[in-house]
């Protein structure tokens, strides 16, 4: 059985390639060429003539000033050029990270920090893996002190990029830091760019330039034996100029309109050989093979997800040793009723084991079988355009990313696999996670690629690598930034006994938010995601009633004037505050005890735990408006002289002692000015991120609607 994974390249052939104006001079000569009918020599003989001293474009290398490390440690300023930096860097073998710092080859002087981040590395692997193991056991303890402990392996880890930034430790490197964020940032984009490619046919062409680059750049760097062999194989379709055309505008309308820019596209498109059409419509982008060629992927797909029976004498164990683990992670997920949460050692020996081992045989015969088509489109040295600009792109498939991951959807995938449908039965399932799987393998090939160029060397070639961690059935992102649920149906090959709920950001999960509250909005995240599972229609009536009747509680329960419906903040001893006492949340305590302590109680001395209570005084109007409803004349006086003497014209807020409100009320002062209105959002706002999930948006900062208001 073949171990090949056609999905990569050898370790030895991913080689460093950023001789810049090597590559330039091949591509403009290539554009120019194609443009007039004159020959490649000719063009590239005419580009260098023009780019040397006294040429109509002449080169002129940017003057850059670098620091430059020495070998006692001291750095010191040197002045020089671009090419220069980047050529001398190269022939040193230095390591040159996205944000054009340079290290030394590990080769040469190695990092003392390399074998404590691998060990944790490992240990954190193999606690993840003791996690789920004792998961699927259901031995529930030990699933959470592995969950600490691979936890606290990836903070040992992290914590070291904190060090580089700390003048109090013998860490310190003011480089690292800024390193590191730049390789994350570059994993995440060739990620992200990879996916909206393969899976939408998203191109960054936000740009009329970039297009006409990144045609002459495939065009350069295809290899053109390779595909038309594949294309003559399976039949392909070759595209036609306008399938090049929609292709192309299919991106650029995300970002701009413009017909002489489009014009000048269509006559480079006219120029364009067919294979050279193919390779530019085809190269890294699975969607427009789908989409010219439905039969033959749709074909593909379902060899991939096909379940296999063991024919007689087939040695089931022996065949998964001797298949990649991702094949198996894969298949697992073809069986989402059958391996909710189980390992195949829990179903070894069983007709249910023998099946999954053939249909991984499968995978990898199918795998085998389609690698010169693989190799041909997905292998190349064609990386996603416009890296550079990436964060600014409008996405098709890609929901959201963090630091090093990317979040991306396949419904639509699943959807033209069932003529129009989204399924999440054994089908829904099986297709999603097997374009799952195709973008994490394709991805393996690009990020190896740029750490080619990056200088790491060859046995780390794979280290950078983004793996496929969760399977979310259902994922709703919000319209605030970072924060999302979803349920959590498995992780890392692992089915989950029951589904998971992931909720992030502060605002889903907050802790200054009553405990009653937030257990509502998780029971109400949780149901929109199970029902969408079900395949049942979502309520919005049934929701917005919900939030109105928890919006009527509140209001009633702020009105009696109890603390149950309050955020929690905290107030700190004077010190902690460089503001001051007065300027600071400290003022809050020094309010208390001068106004309140005589008829309510003296508040000790902080930290303490209190409760914001929002107020309606903006103007000096409504404090006076205030004070003269305060039945209390001597609190009424005593408020008269700490506004007077603190100068202040309106207040927000009051920060209150949680357990003195808890003991004896909110004081009915307070509630006199209370803002209900606005803690009434204030409090139930959690909800109206979910609601806007739905599609009601109604918040504005004046708060004119609520729920209540209508419901």
């Amino acid at each position: 059985m073949s171990s090949i994974n056609p999905f990569v390249l050898n370790k030895s052939d991913y080689k460093r390639d950023i001789d810049l104006l090597k590559h330039y001079i091949h591509q403009t000569s290539t554009y120019l060429s194609t443009m007039t009918g004159k020959s490649f020599d000719d063009c590239k003989k005419w580009v260098i003539g023009n780019l040397s001293p006294g040429g109509k474009f002449e080169f002129i290398d940017p003057n850059i000033t670098y620091l430059e490390r020495q070998d006692n440690g001291d750095r010191i300023e040197k002045k020089g050029t671009l090419l220069k930096f980047i050529n001398d860097s190269i022939e040193q073998e230095d390591l040159i990270a996205p944000n054009f710092t340079c290290y030394t080859n590990p080769n040469k002087n190695q990092s003392i920090l390399v074998n404590f981040i691998d060990d944790n590395v490992k240990a954190r692997s193999m606690a993840k893996k003791a996690m789920f193991k004792a998961e699927i056991e259901g031995n529930k303890h030990l699933q959470t002190l592995k969950k600490i402990e691979q936890g606290n392996k990836k903070i040992s880890n992290n914590s070291i990029s904190g060090g580089h930034v700390s003048s109090s430790t013998v860490l310190v490197n003011k480089t690292a830091h800024s390193t590191l964020t730049s390789n994350c940032r570059s994993t995440s984009g060739n990620g992200n760019a990879n996916n909206e490619k393969l899976l939408s046919g998203n191109r960054h062409y936000w740009n009329p330039n970039i297009v006409i680059s990144n045609i002459i750049s495939i065009i350069c760097n295809s290899d053109y034996e390779k595909i038309q062999k594949v294309i003559e194989k399976y039949n392909l379709v070759y595209p036609s100029q306008n399938d090049v055309l929609e292709c192309i505008t299919y991106s650029t309308n995300l970002y701009w309109k413009n017909k002489h820019a489009i014009n000048r596209i269509k006559l480079l498109i006219s120029k364009l050989t067919p294979l050279q059409r193919a390779c530019f419509v085809y190269t890294s982008d699975l969607y427009h093979i789908k989409k010219h060629n439905d039969s033959f992927v749709r074909e593909f797909i379902s060899n991939l997800i096909s379940k296999k029976s063991p024919i007689d004498g087939f040695d089931a164990e022996s065949n998964l040793n001797n298949t990649r683990e991702e094949y198996h992670n894969l298949v697992k997920l073809f069986y989402p009723v059958e391996m909710k949460g189980k390992s195949l050692k829990d179903v070894k020996g069983t007709d249910l084991y023998n099946e999954i081992s053939a249909t991984v045989k499968n995978v990898n015969d199918t795998i085998v079988d389609y690698a010169d088509f693989i190799d041909a489109f997905f292998v190349t040295n064609n990386l996603p355009a416009s890296l550079a600009y990436f964060p600014t792109s409008i996405r098709r498939a890609a929901l959201t990313s963090d630091t090093d991951s990317t979040i991306f959807t396949v419904q639509d995938w699943v959807s033209w696999y069932n003529h129009g449908k989204i399924t999440f039965d054994d089908t829904g399932t099986s297709v999603a996670a097997c374009m799952i799987f195709l973008a994490a393998e394709s991805i393996t090939h690009v990020l190896a690629k740029m750490s080619a160029n990056f200088g790491i060397e060859e046995k780390r070639i794979h280290q950078v690598a983004m793996k496929n961690e969760f399977y979310f059935p259902v994922f709703v992102p919000t319209q605030v930034g970072k924060h999302y649920f979803a349920g959590i149906s498995a992780q890392e090959g692992n089915l989950k006994k029951e589904l998971e709920m992931e909720v992030k950001g502060v605002h889903l999960k907050s802790s200054n938010v009553p405990k009653v509250i937030m257990k509502q909005a998780e029971e109400m995240m949780e149901g929109i995601v199970q029902t969408v599972i079900d395949g049942k229609k979502i309520s919005l009536l049934e929701h917005l009633r919900k939030v109105a009747d928890v919006e009527r509680q509140i209001e009633k329960s702020l009105i009696a004037g109890e603390s149950t419906y309050f955020r929690k903040n905290q107030i700190k001893i004077a010190a902690a505050y460089t503001k001051g006492e007065t300027e600071s949340p400290y003022q809050h305590h020094l309010f208390w005890n001068e106004i309140f302590s005589d008829k309510y109680g003296t508040v000790s001395e902080p930290p303490y735990t209190c409760l914001k209570i929002s107020v309606d005084l903006s103007s000096t109007t409504l404090l006076r408006a205030w004070l003269a409803k305060i039945k209390d004349r001597e609190i009424a006086n005593k408020l008269d002289v700490w506004l007077k003497r603190t100068g202040k014209t309106s207040v927000r807020s009051f920060l209150l002692s949680e357990e003195l409100v808890k003991r004896t009320g909110i004081p009915e002062e307070i509630v006199l000015a209370m803002d209900i209105r606005k803690t009434v959002f204030d409090i139930s706002s959690v909800f109206y991120i979910i609601l806007e999930t739905l599609g009601y948006y109604v918040v504005n900062k004046k708060i004119t609607r609520l729920v209540s208001d209508e419901y």
